[in-house]
């Protein structure tokens, strides 16, 4: 049983550099509400990869994360919806 915890929106994005460093990601993007810095209590946190050769690993070790929010991971490379791409493009904040 994973315990849930209030993270602060630094300790979740700390947690999962770790865990996208460990899988060999070579890029990580924040997305959305947060990049924005328009978030309220129940946003969610979207995050964007580039080079992950582990997509199901990488998002079951995010998923773990003990957090009270929704962790949303999206591989840039498989983003088909032009929507989104361009929400990407536009608004994310590179993590490393």
């Amino acid at each position: 049983m994973i315990l849930t915890k209030n993270l602060t929106i630094d300790e979740i994005l700390g947690q999962i550099k770790d865990i996208c460093q460990r899988n060999g990601v070579r890029h990580l993007y924040l997305f959305g509400s947060y990049a924005q810095g328009t978030q309220t209590e129940t946003s969610d946190i979207d995050i964007v990869v580039q080079g992950v050769k582990d997509f199901d690993r990488l998002n079951e070790e995010i998923q773990n994360i003990p957090t009270l929010k929704t962790i949303d991971l999206f591989v840039y490379e498989n983003c088909l919806n032009p929507y989104l791409r361009e929400e990407i493009q536009s608004n994310a904040k590179q993590i490393y």
